[in-house]
């Protein structure tokens, strides 16, 4: 007889998914944030320092969470002497469902994209800043 999986959950607990949502998006509004402050500066210096709060704001909620989440990992790695357990081949069940949370955390997480996005932008907005600075002259 096949015992039924459990549901992963989210090192946060049932809310993980949408929490990680809010938070990817907000990395993201801080990303494009400090990307357009640039090009906004030769806009309107408002349009700018807005851009900039909202980057700064942004990424201070994002990078608070992202803390939160490793804090939370590394917890539960030492509370429970994982590495040790592991070590000497002493898991109980509880240490593996431990290790299995720690390990769902990592696939289901959201920052690789993240890193894979911020690297795109970043390279989009020296591109348009160049064109900007060199080319078009405002």
């Amino acid at each position: 007889m096949k015992m039924e999986e459990e549901k992963y959950e989210g090192i946060t607990g049932k809310k993980s998914s949408s929490m990680a949502i809010i938070f990817f998006t907000l990395g993201l509004i801080g990303a494009l944030g400090f990307r357009a402050v640039l090009l906004l500066n030769k806009i309107d210096y408002l349009y700018a320092s807005i851009a900039w709060y909202i980057a700064i704001i942004s990424h201070l909620f994002f990078y608070s969470y992202r803390m939160y989440i490793e804090k939370r990992r590394r917890e539960i790695i030492l509370r429970n002497r994982l590495r040790e357990k592991i070590e000497t081949n002493n898991l109980n069940n509880e240490d593996k469902k431990k290790i299995k949370t720690i390990l769902d955390s990592i696939l289901v997480s959201k920052f690789n994209l993240n890193l894979v996005i911020l690297v795109i932008l970043t390279a989009l907005a020296l591109i348009i800043q160049i064109i900007i600075d060199f080319i078009w002259k405002f």
